[in-house]
């Protein structure tokens, strides 16, 4: 099988020393606990039921090939499984974290002991030889109130091409309430109370049990054991992958749960992150005890040194949105063996993007659930000159992270490093601009290097809109007399485009397959 990113020659390639460095490794630092803190522990995999027949009439919630939802990728096939076990409910400590104490009479079973039932679904190939090794799982996202899959959406042609299984589970007791509605009778085993929200209250307060839950997934496929449904699959590798309120979740694994979680023998559970599209860790416990969220001046808002690596992409709106408030997430990239950590700020991509699928997931999701769509019409959507969603692919880095993620445990092949967003020196901070309004630093790209069109990264003037809609972005393109005056000709421009994505795919930000999307589009652009 190729090699998922393809020629890496003109970096350094660090496969003997850091092969044998990592074998010894040190485990990762922690504070000095309070005497109630929890220490690491081996998590249990969880019960496993499944697969979940499938009809025409019965079938898992977005799953490929039912409904609206597009066909399963060639050479895939995709099952429902159900998994269920107890899970604990957490607060932080100044030290570390501990299991809520006392805990609130509303967790009616306690907040040591939960039990659930959840599902998820699982994407992997038919033949056997087409495996990579490498299986990603993304908590679902339940921003929308019930199951989304922007990983796999944004993704999801990188991950059949590499060969990669992808395991989405059903990760917010919102998202399980949802299910039940949807399908009463195919769902009625799903375990997960939910409460409908309450102003000043607390609309899950189950919801904190989501991060044993995680570990208890990627367990089950890091142990591949009889249960797994990967059992006849050779894994080799686990990794969390997540977007927006999934990439926080993903992120707070990483940066709290990682360190404490563990495989027999005391092996860590993931062997690599990617949390995308989030200002940092998430509340503990979704508001059911103040504890729950990080005091401002924690040092755990930034990614804390863990034995395997993290590869952390940000959008532009992220840091449009965050600046004023410092963005305490940012912190130095590491190569340390015991602190292996990037951040990628992407500037000209957007939170909602029109990404592979991912502008119509919303709309084929509500379709699904037969409930009306809350009002979406952003102010930008459909004015003349405005194109929306944004057309930055912002899905080419995030692909190029997966990859590099791989490399970089299997071969100790660091990637490469970027720029962060520029920000203005005013209080509050904001975005730096250009003279065409985008942004300055980050991860540069032709998009903004060799620039047709401004990227707007929130469209905050939203009348009558959906509260999503600060999170749409948007691009306003060039007339044909400002573009006369950037290029000669179009032979120029689309050089420019070539030599710049070129360097993109010689450093790893890039993949070669999507950088021949990008100059096949400049070839066709009506540029100048």
């Amino acid at each position: 099988m190729a090699h998922p990113r393809g020629s890496w020659s003109r970096r350094t390639v660090w496969i003997v020393c850091a092969l044998v460095a990592a074998a010894f490794a040190p485990a990762p630092s922690t504070a000095l606990a309070a005497g109630d803190d929890v220490t690491p522990f081996t998590v249990a995999a969880p019960a496993v039921t499944g697969p979940i027949p499938s009809t025409s009439t019965s079938f898992p919630f977005i799953a490929d090939g039912f409904d609206v939802q597009p066909a399963v990728p060639a050479g895939y096939e995709e099952q429902e499984f159900f998994i269920s076990g107890t899970a604990r409910i957490y607060e932080y400590t100044t030290s570390g974290i501990r299991v809520v104490a006392p805990c609130p009479a509303a967790v009616t079973t306690g907040c040591a002991r939960v039990p659930y039932t959840t599902r998820m679904l699982v994407k992997r190939p038919i033949d056997h030889r087409r495996f990579s090794g490498t299986v990603v799982v993304e908590p679902l996202n339940p921003s929308a109130g019930f199951d989304l899959a922007p990983v796999w959406d944004r993704s999801r042609s990188y991950l059949v091409d590499t060969g990669d299984v992808f395991v989405g589970w059903t990760s917010k007791s919102v998202a399980v309430n949802a299910l039940k509605g949807w399908d009463p009778a195919r769902y009625a085993a799903l375990n997960w109370p939910y409460a409908p929200f309450v102003p000043g209250g607390n609309s899950g307060v189950f919801d904190g049990i989501t991060f044993d839950i995680a570990a208890q997934v990627g367990a089950l496929f890091r142990g591949n054991g009889p249960a797994s449904p990967t059992r006849d699959l050779a894994v080799r590798r686990v990794f969390e992958a997540g977007f927006s309120q999934d990439g926080a979740f993903t992120f707070t694994q990483a940066d709290v749960f990682h360190a404490l979680e563990r495989m027999p023998g005391g092996r860590g559970i993931y062997d690599g992150y990617f949390p995308g599209g989030t200002g940092g860790p998430s509340n503990l416990d979704f508001g059911l005890t103040p504890a729950g969220a990080l005091p401002a001046a924690d040092a755990r808002h930034r990614m804390q040194p863990r034995e395997v690596p993290v590869i952390h992409v940000n959008t532009e709106t992220e840091v449009a949105l965050g600046a004023a408030g410092g963005l305490p997430y940012r912190r130095p990239d590491s190569d340390r063996l015991d602190d292996r950590y990037r951040l990628w700020e992407v500037p000209g991509g957007s939170h909602v993007d029109s990404g592979e699928g991912i502008d119509n997931i919303g709309l084929d999701a509500q379709e699904l659930l037969r409930m009306p769509a809350p009002s979406n019409n952003c102010v930008h959507m459909g004015l003349p000159g405005i194109v929306d969603p944004n057309t930055f692919p912002w899905r080419d880095v995030a692909n190029a992270a997966l990859a590099d993620l791989t490399m970089w445990v299997t071969l100790g092949v660091p990637p490469p490093r970027a720029g962060r967003v520029e920000l203005t020196a005013t209080t509050p901070a904001a975005v730096a601009r250009d003279r065409f309004g985008n942004a300055l630093g980050g991860l540069r790209t032709p998009f903004l290097d060799v620039p047709t069109a401004t990227y707007v990264p929130t469209d905050t003037a939203r009348p009558g809109g959906s509260f999503f809609c600060v999170l749409d972005g948007y691009n306003v393109p060039f007339d044909h007399a400002t573009l006369a005056t950037l290029y000669r000709n179009h032979g120029q421009y689309v050089a420019r485009v070539a030599r710049e994505t070129a360097e993109l795919v010689a450093e790893g930000f890039w993949l070669p397959r999507d950088a021949r999307a990008v100059i096949e589009e400049a070839a066709h652009a009506d540029v100048p």
